[in-house]
């Protein structure tokens, strides 16, 4: 889990970069509050074998031609949509990245290795936007949409 170093991180001073947070500086929550970090692990990637979804700019919104961002196939981000509105009947909720690789804008690959990664504790849980997505930190917030299982974050990606 955690986040590569150059990954951008929303603030409530606006964007920063991963490597410059530091324990006691706040991010900014989608529910409109900000969240302390009360820990940041800063860690060497060296298992060979270890996987990352590379979630190409679009699909972080239309017309972002943005670097792509790695993230841990267990990381949950926020997905909404029409489909995901007729198949479960909300309007968005959390589903594991790595369930919804499609070979195209999210797609699975070997971890880079010897990278630096951050992982990050906050105060409370919350989602926050990282590079344009919308990512959960810190398990389930209190006001947080439900969440998909493995099964049917795989149904919602081939549906599309």
């Amino acid at each position: 889990r955690g986040f590569a170093h150059g990954t951008r991180i929303m603030t409530p001073r606006g964007w920063r970069l991963v490597e410059e947070l530091v324990a006691g500086d706040a991010v900014s929550c989608n529910q409109g509050q900000a969240a302390e970090i009360i820990g940041l692990r800063r860690m060497m990637l060296a298992a060979p074998g270890a996987a990352a979804v590379c979630v190409g700019g679009e699909a972080r919104g239309q017309g972002r031609g943005a670097a792509p961002l790695l993230l841990s196939p267990d990381q949950m981000i926020v997905v909404a949509g029409d489909r995901l509105a007729a198949y479960f009947g909300v309007e968005e909720a959390l589903a594991p990245v790595g369930a919804l690789v499609n070979g195209g804008d999210l797609r699975l690959i070997d971890a880079p290795m010897m990278e630096i990664w951050y992982d990050i504790t906050l105060s409370r849980a919350c989602t926050i936007v990282v590079e344009g997505l919308q990512v959960a930190m810190g398990g389930p917030a209190d006001d947080a949409c439900p969440a998909l299982s493995v099964q049917e974050a795989r149904l919602l990606s081939l549906a599309a």
